[in-house]
């Protein structure tokens, strides 16, 4: 599992405009629509699951980072989106601070390997504070997509 490969073009979102946790589902499945990888639908099914998974605990991990992640039918292939917000996210973190870099996963129900790997290697990168850092001040969209690829090596997505 590769982000630079489950991340597709039209997925990264450098400057979100939501800043609330719902908002901000719905603004970056609306990016997977737009990339093809999510039919609009069912957008609305997959935003309910992934509020569903957020009800069990909130996945605002801390230091700035969040990571909602579902499974549905609805969804074929292993897909990420990513987002950045200059403003911050209130999404109820465990730390209580605002977010400001959110990875969007969803994968089909079948797929529990996968998901399971793909929330791993996410929680291993955003672990780096120096990582998350460099995300939140990249440039634009092409900095942000080098800095996933480079996580692909760093961080040993394979």
């Amino acid at each position: 599992m590769k982000l630079s490969e489950i991340i597709p073009d039209g997925a990264i979102s450098e400057d979100l405009q939501a800043t609330a946790k719902e908002d901000v589902i719905k603004e970056m499945v609306g990016a997977l629509v737009a990339a093809g990888k999510i039919q609009e639908s069912v957008s609305k099914k997959i935003v309910k699951a992934l509020m569903d998974r957020e009800e069990l605990g909130s996945t605002g991990i801390g230091s700035g980072v969040a990571v909602p992640h579902a499974k549905h039918d609805a969804i074929t292939d292993l897909v990420c989106a990513f987002g950045r917000s200059k403003k911050g996210i209130n999404f109820d973190a465990l730390d209580g601070e605002p977010v400001f870099v959110v990875f969007l996963l969803l994968s089909s129900k079948s797929a529990s390997g996968a998901h399971l790997e793909a929330l791993a290697f996410i929680s291993r990168l955003v672990r780096d504070d120096k990582y998350v850092r460099f995300l939140r001040d990249a440039k634009d969209v092409k900095d942000i997509r080098e800095l996933l690829a480079e996580a692909d090596q760093t961080f040993g997505g394979g």
